[in-house]
């Protein structure tokens, strides 16, 4: 796995959801990542933080960091700039929403918030040589 970052602020508006994919799938594509697997999860997973902090955060930017650094993982962290904590609900069956943090709790390795930033590192799949 060969090293790729990228480092970006979105407006927070629910339409840079997608625009945090894209980037997601292109810094995994840079890292020689092209287990299809691994890729949905990775990309899952940001879309479940990135709209977390678009849906709960208090300000108007949303900052995304990406980090393929040779390893098996990649770490994800996204700023929110909120003074909240992110909580894992417990969701009843019709509750439209709420599972995103479970989501990410059962995907990545481990993950957690440090001041306004919530990060996680998820475990690359295969990696051709």
């Amino acid at each position: 796995m060969r090293t790729a970052h990228a480092l970006l602020s979105l407006d927070a508006r629910p339409r840079h959801v997608a625009t945090a994919r894209r980037v997601t799938s292109a810094v995994l594509d840079e890292a020689g990542v092209t287990d299809h697997d691994t890729i949905g999860t990775v990309q899952l997973v940001v879309s479940e933080i990135v709209t977390n902090a678009i849906v709960h955060g208090n300000a108007g930017s949303v900052s995304l960091r990406l980090t393929c650094d040779g390893t098996r993982e990649v770490r994800i962290e996204v700023d929110d700039h909120s003074t909240g904590t992110p909580e894992v609900r417990d969701p009843g069956p019709d509750d439209e929403g709420g599972r995103g943090l479970r989501l990410v709790a059962y995907l990545a390795r481990e993950w957690g918030r440090k001041g306004t930033c919530t990060w996680c590192t998820v475990t690359v799949g295969p990696v051709p040589d």
